[in-house]
């Protein structure tokens, strides 16, 4: 088993994955542009809400999932923290376990995946969250492909924070 240590989120640390954008109360408006991606004719912008129930560290990670023609955006609405597994692709296309990173997310810091970014579903901490969620769908396979791992990641806290 594979087991790694969530560390904060940052933007430098994400960088490779994808972007984070932290937003403040008071802020008069804050945008997410040059982050979309949408690389087929057919998708359409799809806005979600979803609940996502809370878990706890240390975690078990099972699958992975990627939007290989568009971006996928979160953003926390009523969230404490939550959990990021993101993984590069390997030269097969699966995602390449060896070289995953896990990250703790605060509450004001929406994240941006890149299209094709390997990651796990969403993952709410401390307690549930309900996040928006963006991305394009054009309605067939190539919306969303999910890979079943060969065995779980366990994800810790990473050393003086509380899981």
């Amino acid at each position: 088993m594979i087991s790694l240590r969530a560390r904060p989120l940052t933007e430098a640390a994400f960088a490779p994955f994808g972007t984070v954008v932290t937003y403040s109360p008071g802020v008069p408006r804050f945008g997410l542009i040059e982050e979309l991606e949408n690389h087929r004719d057919t998708a359409r912008a799809h806005l979600d809400f979803a609940t996502i129930a809370a878990r706890t560290l240390p975690f078990a990670a099972q699958v992975m999932e990627r939007h290989p023609y568009s971006s996928q955006t979160f953003i926390p609405i009523e969230v404490a923290r939550y959990l990021i597994l993101v993984a590069p692709p390997s030269h097969s296309a699966e995602p390449d376990m060896a070289r995953a990173q896990a990250f703790i997310a605060e509450s004001r810091q929406c994240i941006t995946y890149r299209a094709g970014t390997w990651h796990h579903p969403a993952t709410a901490l401390d307690r549930d969250g309900f996040f928006a969620m963006l991305t394009w769908r054009a309605g067939n396979a190539g919306d969303e492909e999910f890979f079943s791992l060969a065995e779980p990641v366990e994800i810790f806290a990473e050393a003086g924070h509380v899981s």
